[in-house]
């Protein structure tokens, strides 16, 4: 840069009013030489500091007059506070590509923000975007651009794709370049944007806009980046005439623009052409030349056919062999499983290699399960509340206040049936759209459906290497209830504060004894499984007649019956099973007591003790069957291992000939079913004993429990869905890699989370609720099946475990969901998947605020939430990365250094413990590690609209990067590309009505650079 010194200091000593700000600050200068008139001092020093403009002078004591000592240009840089520095007021100064940081501080806070504040906003980038804002409201209150007034042969840029939704992909593609544009009025080389037209003879006779391109900034010689498709997968139209024309953009915010020119062709053109390339003249509207369009095309398909093509012209020989590289993957098709309506665009960029392109597609698809799951899903809560209600009557009849507190607890589950049945029947009868606008996000008839659900995918194929790759995103709403609202909290604060009411194991110990009793009760199931499982081995060995085979599976056994008794004398079971029989005793006290004083008047005609157990019908108590002592049931198990182990050792002691076996068999038979229906017993008595102490637990605050209740299944519904979405897609682009699944079925799939909610306001509500939603999804496995005529859509149910992970719930149990696949795809897996092991769920949620409110949190509030949840993600991510080193081996193959698994995990951990401010590396390694390691990605903000726009557009572009050599100098471009003409722009449509991103200019300053879309694509609307 140049500059003057003596005009600068001149500009530095001129009277007050005409700067911005001045004031009193202590400055830390690192000696880096960056000042323009000295270099900087060693530690705090007092200055004098007056900023004008983007320049920010400083003076070596408080008089103004003289000569300033050092000068920042505010360009290019940030403003934050100094999170290293604890002693005073400070904060600093970073300039791009710098690791220089100026650091400053001053005597109060108040005085701190103010600087902060004027600072953040003096840079000439910042004005410019609050002129644009102003701009914006100006002309959406009276219909004129304040800055500038239309020519009358000019238009205007209201241009869409009507292609938006296709069947399949396009059967030919073009990609348009133009050289030698002509400079605008003022000299300066114009803003060129294609609009493209057809006519298909002699159907239409009128010109139909069909397409259009992106618009590309100051350039003489464009190349177009988005590429222009004709056709299905099984026609083109050969005679289709194509008109290209070319605009200038004088104004993208209000997309006014002015034509350059315009040429025409035909399909037939271009395929007949050598090479499918065609050179044409653009025709300026004074018809002189107005500079050339270069267009090249090439086929997509080679099972479509052409109409009205040349008699005797073969189709391949004009192909030129380019639909083998580009046939070789078939993109729509494995997305039809997941839904319909599908969006798609194409573009080609360059890559480091001259010459050499990167033809890329980007799809959005509807899920198709957005009222399908969440349906299905309500059918099971509502099986689940009259399971509980059922497990309750068998308590018996308790005391007249146990009895009440029964009472309200059945009642509010009936509450709760009833209004989940009118759900089911309103999901079940829906006719309308797959998915739910964000528009419609608080609305209560609609609340278990998930927000926005869409299935993101991005196929890329290097047209000289032929190397492909398929990258899927699922993008929904945050898991959030948004029509419960957020009075007292989201879900984690609510559960924590019901958490801390919870009584203790032991004196000192952290673990409540609900949870405790969950893992307990989780055991013993487990153990049932296994032991029904032993008992049928042993029948089996029985039959074979081998009498160490028989040994040995007894052995098994009784050792899984012990662990079992064992858990039943756990003091956690023991205590509610105490309490729960001196409740039932106390009852048959007083009704003793009544039939007494009864007895006085009139004569007893029945058996007081057939009194005692009762169950409750919905309105009253009626009797039952007289139930065995816990400890009589103990004992009698017990009793039954050391039969069954007693008759297994006569018989292979006293073994003769091979009469044996069926004998074997007859005697055993009974023993081991006998043995069966007490474990079942057992079983069934320590869910009833838990599930009096979860009533217990919750009396004061039942009423609290069930609504609390009810927000957790809308949440878990949003995300059940979304999950069962991305894993469908996921298993279709997973299924060739042997590698993978077999990775999937030994150690579950990875289920990672990009969330983008900032800490403040309620957006701290919503990521509450999202925390728990996620972790819920612990409780949920997949099966996979062979598609069938029967069995053709995906399937729900509950397995005997309840949900435990950070918040147990002893209401809701594991979830066992089962993915009918296509015959090409089952034969595809793995032996233990064709034969239906179940493939566990690892969820994990990065998140991190990138809006204006992540910046009031990061400065006067809190990250906390956002940091544990970070950080326990964190945990699980090496955990999973720990265990499969251990069981599949080294991922990375013994290679070391740079983008191997290992150091993403290293730098994850360094930036997931690092307090930047809107540390966005977080999520992109996160995003990294989830693709390297097979697992199921997922982004999302509160609407899946903006933010997850920019967050996914910008994750493309940096997997085309890394991946697949993407030329840097197209980075920005391609990313304005995305976001401008992508699929990411018709969301915003299909969710408002709008197709503008819902930022303004003020907001986008607080944003990440990265994260900032292009001008023109967004402004002031609904969300």
């Amino acid at each position: 840069m140049r500059f003057n010194n003596k005009e600068l200091a001149y500009l530095a000593q001129q009277d007050r009013e005409k700067f911005d700000k001045e004031g009193i600050l202590y400055m830390k200068d690192k000696n880096d030489g960056h000042g323009i008139f000295k270099k900087g001092s060693v530690g705090f020093v007092q200055r004098l500091f007056r900023l004008r403009g983007n320049l920010l002078f400083y003076f070596k004591g408080k008089d103004a007059k003289s000569e300033p000592l050092g000068l920042l240009i505010l360009e290019r840089c940030s403003v934050e506070l100094d999170l290293a520095e604890k002693d005073g007021y400070s904060f600093v100064i970073v300039y791009e590509g710098d690791e220089q940081t100026y650091t400053f501080k001053a005597e109060t806070e108040m005085v701190r923000d103010e600087w902060i504040q004027v600072l953040h906003i003096a840079s000439y980038e910042s004005l410019k975007m609050q002129v644009q804002s102003l701009r914006e409201q100006v002309q959406a209150r009276t219909g004129q651009d304040p800055l500038l007034k239309a020519l009358p042969q000019e238009t205007g840029m209201e241009f869409e794709t009507r292609s938006a939704s296709a069947s399949d992909d396009p059967a030919m593609e073009m990609s348009i370049s133009c050289e030698g544009l002509h400079n605008d009025v003022n000299g300066q080389p114009p803003n060129p944007f294609i609009v493209i037209y057809i006519i298909i003879p002699p159907q239409q006779q009128t010109w139909l806009q069909h397409n259009h391109t992106e618009m590309v900034e100051g350039n003489n010689s464009p190349h177009f980046l988005k590429t222009i498709g004709f056709g299905d997968g099984t026609r083109l139209e050969t005679n289709t005439r194509v008109k290209i024309t070319v605009y200038h953009v004088k104004e993208r915010m209000t997309g006014t623009m002015v034509q350059i020119g315009q040429t025409i062709f035909t399909l037939k053109d271009i395929i007949m052409s050598d090479d499918m390339q065609l050179k044409l003249k653009l025709q300026g509207s004074d018809g002189l030349n107005a500079g050339d369009v270069n267009i090249t095309a090439w086929l997509n398909e080679t099972s479509m056919s052409m109409v009205d093509m040349q008699s005797g012209q073969d189709r391949d020989s004009v192909a030129d062999g380019n639909t083998d590289k580009i046939a070789q993957i078939k993109r729509i098709d494995s997305l039809r499983p997941v839904g319909d309506k599908i969006t798609m665009r194409t573009f080609r960029f360059d890559t480091s290699n001259d010459g050499v392109k990167l033809l890329v597609h980007e799809y959005m698809v509807e899920s198709k399960y957005s009222f399908e799951i969440p349906a299905k899903l309500l059918k099971l809560y509502i099986d689940e509340e009259k399971e509980r209600i059922s497990l309750f009557q068998d308590l018996g009849k308790l005391p007249a206040v146990l009895e009440n507190l029964l009472a309200t607890d059945i009642n509010l589950r009936a509450t709760a049936v009833a209004d989940y049945t009118d759900d089911f029947n309103f999901l079940s009868d829906w006719k309308g759209k797959n998915f739910k606008p964000s528009s419609k996000k608080a609305d209560k008839e609609l609340e278990f459906v998930p927000v926005n659900l869409h299935q993101q995918r991005m196929t890329v194929l290097n047209e000289a290497t032929e190397a492909a790759g398929c990258y899927d995103i699922t993008t929904v709403g945050a898991f959030v209830a948004h029509a419960r609202k957020f009075k007292n909290g989201g879900l984690y604060k609510q559960l924590q504060q019901l958490q801390e009411s919870y009584a203790a194991v032991e004196t000192l110990s952290k673990i409540s004894k609900l949870k405790k009793a969950c893992s307990l009760l989780n055991e013993m199931l487990g153990l049932k499984e296994e032991i029904c499982q032993l008992c049928d081995r042993l029948c089996q060995e029985a039959l074979q007649g081998e009498g160490k085979d028989l040994k040995a599976a007894m052995d098994i056994l009784a050792e899984k019956v012990k662990e079992l008794v064992l858990n039943c004398n756990s003091p956690v079971i023991e205590d509610v099973a105490t309490k729960l029989t001196e409740a039932q005793l106390d009852n048959i006290e007083y009704t003793t007591l009544q039939a007494t004083n009864r007895a006085q008047s009139e004569p007893v005609t029945k058996d007081i003790s057939s009194e005692t157990n009762w169950k409750w019908t919905g309105s009253c108590f009626v009797k039952s069957p007289t139930v065995e002592p816990w400890d009589m049931t103990r004992v009698n198990t017990e009793a039954t291992l050391v039969c069954l182990i007693s008759m297994v050792d006569d018989l292979i002691d006293n073994k003769s000939g091979p009469m044996d076996r069926p004998k074997w068999l007859g005697q055993i038979s009974p023993a081991v079913i006998k043995m069966k229906s007490f474990v079942e017993i057992v079983c069934q008595k320590t869910r009833q004993f838990l599930a009096f102490l979860d009533l217990m637990e919750h009396r004061h605050n039942l009423k609290v429990i069930h609504d609390i209740k009810c927000r957790r299944d809308v949440i878990f519904s949003h995300a059940i869905t979304s999950l069962i979405s991305g894993f469908v897609s996921n298993i279709t682009t997973i299924a060739s890699s042997e590698n993978a699944l077999n990775q999937i079925a030994k150690l579950g799939i990875l289920v990672q989370l990009e969330g983008l909610l900032s800490c403040h306001g309620e957006e701290v509500a919503m990521l509450e609720d999202m925390v728990v939603g996620v972790d819920d999804l612990q409780s949920v496995t997949f099966r996979l099946v062979r598609e069938t005529v029967t069995q053709k859509h995906v399937s729900l149910s509950t397995t005997s475990l309840v949900r435990c992970g950070l918040f147990p719930d002893m209401s809701r149990h594991h979830i066992c969901v089962e993915v009918p696949v296509s015959q090409k795809v089952f034969d595809k897996l793995i032996p233990s998947l064709q034969q239906g092991h179940c493939i566990k769920v690892i969820p994990v949620l990065f998140n991190i605020g990138i809006n204006e409110q992540a910046t009031l949190a990061e400065r006067f509030g809190n990250t906390n939430l956002q940091d544990r949840t970070n950080e326990e993600s964190l945990g699980k991510l090496f955990k999973y990365f720990e265990k499969y080193k251990e069981v599949i081996g080294d991922p990375d193959h013994g290679r070391t250094g740079a983008g191997t698994i290992e150091d993403l995990m290293k730098q994850l951990q360094y930036n997931v413990y690092t307090k930047k401010p809107k540390n966005i590396e977080v999520l992109r390694l996160a995003a990294e590690l989830c693709r390297k390691l097979h697992g199921v990605r997922f982004t999302c903000c509160k609407s899946a609209k903006d933010r997850t726009a920019m967050s996914v557009t910008l994750e493309q572009v940096q997997v085309l990067q890394l991946e697949h050599d993407l030329a840097p100098h197209v980075f920005t471009q391609a990313l304005d590309c995305f976001r401008s003409e992508g699929v990411r722009r018709e969301n915003t449509y299909k969710n408002i009505g709008v197709r503008k991103y819902a930022f303004n200019s003020l907001q986008l300053l607080y944003f990440p650079k990265l994260y900032r879309p292009p001008s023109g694509t967004y402004g002031n609307v609904q969300t």
